[in-house]
């Protein structure tokens, strides 16, 4: 099954200055910057008709790497593509000098969409008045009708920041229970398996959609030149082939894991580790929570399609048998 995709996120780095309690992603490990050519290469590669709906830079933190940041912007000016929208903590908001020339630099280079994250995390290390300083030059430049500032909450009894604050629109989202924002499973156990969840796979993205990954209308490509259908989950390499062959060749059966989370979702892998020696205890947040814990405890068999080590942050207690880390 060939893949057409409208998006592209590209994580320039894992690298951050900050390293949040509810990250997704181990930020602290070895450094690696996306390669811009790599990147250019991948987009000459694909063979579509139309050119893609939207490209996004993630992180980790991009404007860590303002040299690389700004080539990859220029990359994907060249190839030409309808929104280019970057995420990051705005810490370089911490003077209106800093943040104008900022995001003239971004306008430039044809970045029209700025989310910029404001929530009880993040603000633990930023002072919120850099996010506000950052949010009114985005919105001074005309920059505002594909900006926000995105807030995560971890329950839905708890506010996010207000929109009040800002000049630019908020976008709220709750927090994922995996990774670091989750937790292993531990309570009294084990669960029966009835009481697993037993929903399909998600996407973890949640301002995409729920759509399925095994439909996607969007990939990952992180520095490593993984191409990933969801976080930590590859389906094939730059290194080794070209993002236009990656996706033609695309199908759930290139590797058992991806075949047997397809067609039974999360508990298929929950299935699978316990036969190889997984013992969880107590319940699991939801189905993305039972799939990232898994896949941990599978990461061994499954080296080429579960990664990289940044996408599968240490747990407190891994619940392996061997108690590995």
């Amino acid at each position: 099954m060939a893949i057409a995709i409208s998006g592209i996120t590209w994580i320039l780095s894992y690298r951050c200055n900050l390293n949040c309690e509810h990250c997704f992603f181990d930020v602290n490990g070895p450094l690696h910057v996306l390669d811009h050519v790599l990147a250019k290469k991948a987009l000459v590669s694909l063979e579509q008709p139309l050119p893609l709906a939207w490209q996004h830079v993630s992180g980790g933190e991009p404007f860590l790497f303002e040299n690389e940041l700004h080539r990859l912007l220029e990359v994907i000016q060249e190839y030409g593509t309808k929104t280019v929208g970057i995420a990051t903590n705005g810490f370089w908001g911490d003077s209106p000098q800093r943040a104008q020339q900022t995001v003239e630099q971004l306008k430039q280079r044809g970045v029209n969409g700025v989310c910029i994250s404001a929530d009880s995390y993040h603000q633990k290390h930023i002072p919120l008045s850099h996010v506000r300083t950052a949010a009114e030059q985005v919105f001074a430049q005309n920059l505002g009708k594909h900006s926000f500032v995105v807030s995560c909450y971890p329950a839905e009894d708890e506010r996010p920041i207000t929109s009040e604050s800002f000049a630019i629109p908020p976008a709220s989202i709750p927090v994922r229970k995996i990774g670091k924002g989750g937790s292993p499973a531990k309570g009294p156990g084990p669960l029966r398996e009835e009481q697993i969840p037993n929903s399909p796979c998600r996407n973890l993205c949640c301002c995409l959609g729920e759509a399925s990954p095994f439909e996607p209308r969007m990939v990952w490509i992180d520095p490593y030149g993984n191409v990933m259908i969801c976080y930590g989950l590859i389906i094939g390499n730059l290194r080794e082939h070209s993002l236009g062959e990656i996706l033609k060749s695309y199908s759930i059966h290139q590797s058992p894991l991806l075949e047997t989370l397809a067609e039974q979702g999360p508990i298929g892998l929950y299935r699978i580790a316990l036969k190889r020696g997984w013992q969880p205890e107590g319940s699991f947040a939801d189905e993305c929570d039972l799939c990232c814990q898994a896949r941990y405890a599978l990461r061994g068999d499954y080296v080429d399609t579960l990664g990289p080590d940044e996408c599968y942050p240490d747990f407190v207690d891994s619940g392996h048998p061997d108690g590995e880390r």
